[in-house]
């Protein structure tokens, strides 16, 4: 049974796996393996930007049997700045639950309007939710251009 849950400090490695993970078995799917590596090393590269990124922000856990498998962060208020779901629990409605957490949790907060930086991969699942597109941007990172897609959803 999934349960989302405060996030722990204990989970923080749990977490930087799961980054990892996902973007290893799900990246390769719309971006090349250059790409995909440097993408998924980001939280063990920028291990202290991604500790404070989950830290100051309002993250949230999908455990599995206490074990987690998915996160999302809100930070700041206005922005749902991580979403992951380990590989094997990919296509479950982890990441639908899981935003659904944190639109809930900003409407609490007082936000209005809730924005996203989507990757090819995530656009669809924020599309399904309501989500639309603002603006397409190429970032630049290591030689290397990734395409994401400013998003964001009015709330009720």
């Amino acid at each position: 049974m999934y349960l989302i849950r405060d996030f722990k400090d204990t989970d923080l490695s749990s977490l930087e796996l799961i980054y990892h993970d996902a973007v290893m078995q799900q990246g390769r799917q719309g971006y090349s393996d250059e790409q995909v590596e440097y993408w998924a090393a980001f939280p063990y590269l920028y291990a202290a930007d991604f500790r404070e990124l989950v830290l100051k922000g309002y993250t949230r856990v999908m455990a599995y049997s206490q074990v987690p498998v998915a996160f999302a962060t809100l930070y700041p208020d206005d922005h749902l700045a991580l979403l992951y779901v380990l590989g094997d629990h990919a296509g479950r409605g982890l990441a639908w639950r899981l935003c659904e957490d944190i639109e809930q949790e900003a409407q609490r907060r007082g936000v209005s309007c809730l924005r996203t930086d989507a990757s090819l991969l995530s656009r669809p699942v924020f599309e399904q939710r309501g989500y639309h597109l603002i603006e397409k941007e190429q970032v630049a990172a290591e030689d290397l251009h990734f395409t994401r897609y400013i998003m964001e959803k009015v709330l009720p």
